[in-house]
């Protein structure tokens, strides 16, 4: 996967006024063998070219070209899906194998289309898991849906004794003195591990004595990520560890989707800090509004962009009800809403499951947060007040 870092040096990128081809591939084994990922790639252009003029045909061949010569030298990408960013002008080449599939999807764009990786990110956070008992520490790390063992490592812990009186009090005092040099070095393994991989959540798994007395001793940086504490055996299985960590990491995300619809829709409306609804959501990124865009994952909508005042609209309009201009038709409108919302500083996230049906009956699958409250008279003044009123 991108990091945060190269996927920042993306959205900065500045062509010059070139475009930049944006292709995101499903190369899971079957699209793999029998080469069908080279077939859609090949069809995507072909789709894409339709919709450009003359010289701007000739600039996607060229990059097309470019990336055909790539499947030829890596015929079996690894991972389950591809993402690649070109434009040889500037001497762009960025190719992501990740290990999740990605809808296939094209552009041709003057900056990288990022709502793909965007998408990913925001579906899948990395978790941190440490599995401790009193002598033993093994720490994962877990995204995408993958698991990696980073360290594990025992310390010399002293037992306990049976002996009674001043004997027993001293090798209890030993004992627990050990047990808490070696949690001290599980939260020193654990900060740097935080600095390297820079993980959202932390899972703590073991028995109840060790977890407990490891949270004590977690700075707040840690201890703010703690997302569970778990019962685990030391001997569990790497796929024992991972399962647990995908399934809290669903619920996590569940409640956070559901909460962040169900704020959207009570806050849109006139007087509100949030939009509901494709029409008002598309409106708020024009007057660059948006503080966080929400959409539904997978969420598709054909319709217009004007070249000359930027305005997006869904459905065929030929021409702009802005500014009057000539319109050109967008395949994908959720992707152009996702990339007008990054160039603006604002945060685009991806509803799934139930909070993706509450989002798509009450507001069509688009929504915002607003950097700013709409008065009644600016939201007639742009002939959506009824769609904000109804929701």
């Amino acid at each position: 996967m991108l990091s945060w870092d190269q996927i920042e040096q993306l959205e900065r990128f500045d062509g010059g006024g070139t475009r930049v081809l944006s292709a995101y591939l499903d190369v899971q084994p079957e699209a793999q063998l029998t080469g069908s990922y080279r077939v859609e790639f090949n069809d995507l252009v072909k789709e894409a070219s339709d919709r450009l003029t003359k010289p701007e045909r000739a600039d996607l061949t060229r990059e097309a070209g470019r990336v055909n010569e790539w499947f030829d030298r890596n015929a079996r990408p690894s991972g389950l899906g591809l993402i690649i960013f070109s434009c040889a002008p500037r001497d762009l080449w960025v190719v992501d194998c990740v290990p999740v599939a990605v809808r296939n999807h094209l552009a041709f764009e003057t900056k990288p289309d990022l709502a793909g990786v965007l998408e990913l990110t925001d579906e899948y956070e990395r978790f941190a898991v440490a599995l401790v008992s009193k002598d033993k520490a093994r720490l994962f790390t877990v995204f995408a849906g993958a698991i990696e063992e980073i360290e594990a490592f025992k310390d010399l812990v002293p037992g306990k004794t049976d002996a009674g009186g001043a004997r027993q009090s001293h090798v209890q005092r030993h004992h627990e003195l050990h047990v808490l040099w070696h949690l001290k070095k599980v939260v020193a393994q654990l900060s740097k591990l935080r600095r390297r991989r820079n993980f959202d959540r932390l899972i703590i798994a073991g028995p109840l004595e060790a977890t407990s007395e490891l949270q004590q001793l977690l700075p707040h940086v840690l201890k703010t990520r703690v997302a569970a504490v778990i019962r685990a055996g030391a001997d569990a299985t790497n796929q024992q560890i991972l399962d647990k960590a995908l399934e809290i990491e669903r619920q996590i995300e569940a409640d956070g989707e559901v909460r962040l619809v169900n704020e959207v829709i009570e806050m849109a409306g006139a007087g509100g800090r949030a939009t509901c609804g494709i029409a008002p959501t598309l409106e708020a990124l024009w007057i660059g509004d948006v503080r966080v865009l929400v959409v539904v994952d997978g969420a598709t909508q054909n319709g217009n962009e004007c070249p000359n005042c930027r305005y997006l609209q869904r459905g065929s309009v030929p021409t702009c009800p802005k500014c009057g201009a000539a319109t050109h038709a967008v395949h994908d409108l959720g992707h152009r809403a996702v990339g007008r919302a990054l160039e603006q500083s604002g945060r685009v996230e991806f509803v799934r499951g139930r909070a993706a049906q509450q989002l798509s009956t009450a507001g069509e699958g688009f929504a915002a947060l607003l950097r700013y409250p709409w008065p009644i008279g600016v939201l007639e003044s742009h002939g959506i007040g009824a769609a904000a009123s109804d929701t």
